[in-house]
């Protein structure tokens, strides 16, 4: 049974999830990503009005995990989006995608953005695959990264 429930982003499952993707983005970098907040966001971001997060679990076993949180009173933005190596191409990014879309839209966001890198091909495809176009690029760390954007 698949069940998507919000909760805090400091619970035992959310930190596991984002443990392996920071893993994962480690790995594919080269390099160490500890103190990337910048990047990543810290956790207080996806509290309040406009903000959530979220988990996608599979007979009570957590396998996708994301954010979002309102860059203004219409953008919002999707950070620590990640499906567990398990479990990907079986539609969980997708339907979290599909969540977090509706609860920014529920909140007056007309539009959503979102960052990636190409050290994310797998990530990349879905975006686009779910509406999102790249609207800039920029390289840090010898790797490009995308903004992506969808309109609402």
């Amino acid at each position: 049974m698949i069940d998507v429930r919000q909760e805090a982003p400091d619970a035992p499952a959310a930190r596991a999830l984002f443990a392996e993707y920071m893993d994962l983005v480690a790995e594919r970098a080269g390099q160490d990503l500890e103190g990337a907040e910048h990047i990543f966001a810290t956790t207080d971001v996806f509290a309040g009005p406009g903000a959530a997060w979220l988990v996608i679990y599979d007979d009570d076993r957590p396998v996708a995990c994301g954010g979002l949180r309102p860059l203004s009173p219409d953008v919002g933005e999707i950070k620590r989006m990640f499906v567990t190596a398990r479990a990907r191409r079986r539609g969980y990014g997708s339907r979290l995608l599909a969540e977090l879309e509706g609860i920014a839209r529920d909140a007056g966001q007309a539009r959503i953005r979102l960052l990636s890198t190409e050290l994310l091909p797998e990530a990349l495809e879905l975006y686009r695959k779910n509406g999102y176009t790249i609207v800039s690029t920029h390289t840090e760390d010898d790797h490009r990264d995308y903004w992506l954007e969808k309109p609402l």
